[in-house]
């Protein structure tokens, strides 16, 4: 469980957040399995929108707390959003505590990709990473020019660069690759978004048959908003 160590008894805020964080913990035990040390691993993909910018205002401390809460009952968890500004990362992680971990990438620069980052955060009893990590980078097509000559064309890539990450539990090595799809219009066969989630699709599959691939067991986190 996380450490709610800074919550003092007789503080009203902190006295409101305990109560919620019990409704809060009640709430996940009737909707997600109970996490166990061995026999499953209990993933989970979560944008949490705009973590953390000055755009809709900081998380308050409360906010943190059920942020953490509700990622302590998983065993690693893809965070799509997570901005340019670690601070609401950080607070979230030192109140899970000293048993998690996380990975992320830099910032995707330019309007497309909102100045976002891609985030692991994982339990280290359960999970260890395995080496691996990577941005995705599209490889250039082969084609011909109007002379027949061979040429190498440079893909559009994805708004949001995705991020792929090998990780072990138990005996079962994993490949989790995590994206934003961009969103687009509200139209959801978008040319653009069905683009990228062609590319993907073409991008893993070919990772999946590669006989010297870090690990051919390939999990897709993938959000679209």
């Amino acid at each position: 469980m996380p450490w709610y160590t800074n919550l003092r008894k007789g503080n009203p805020k902190d006295e409101f957040i305990v109560e919620r964080l019990l409704a809060l913990r009640r709430s996940l035990k009737e909707h997600v399995p109970s996490r166990t040390l061995k026999e499953s691993l209990l993933l989970a993909t979560w944008n949490i929108r705009e973590f953390d910018s000055l755009k809709f205002g900081k998380r308050t401390k409360d906010a943190n707390h059920f942020i953490a809460e509700i990622i302590s009952h998983f065993d690693l968890v893809a965070v799509q959003e997570v901005r340019k500004d670690l601070k609401g990362l950080k607070n979230v992680m030192r109140i899970l505590g000293k048993n998690w971990d996380y990975l992320i990438t830099d910032v995707t620069e330019g309007n497309p990709g909102n100045k976002e980052r891609m985030a692991f955060l994982y339990d280290t009893r359960k999970v260890r990473f395995g080496g691996l990590a990577s941005e995705i980078v599209l490889p250039p097509k082969k084609s011909k020019d109007s002379n027949g000559n061979t040429i190498y064309l440079s893909p559009l890539q994805i708004a949001r660069t995705p991020f792929m990450c090998g990780f072990t539990a138990g005996w079962t090595d994993f490949t989790l690759v995590t994206v934003h799809m961009i969103y687009g219009s509200s139209d959801p066969n978008d040319p653009r978004r069905v683009a990228e989630i062609n590319q993907i699709a073409e991008f893993l599959e070919n990772r999946a048959l590669d006989e010297t691939a870090w690990s051919r067991n390939f999990i897709l986190l993938c959000i679209s908003l």
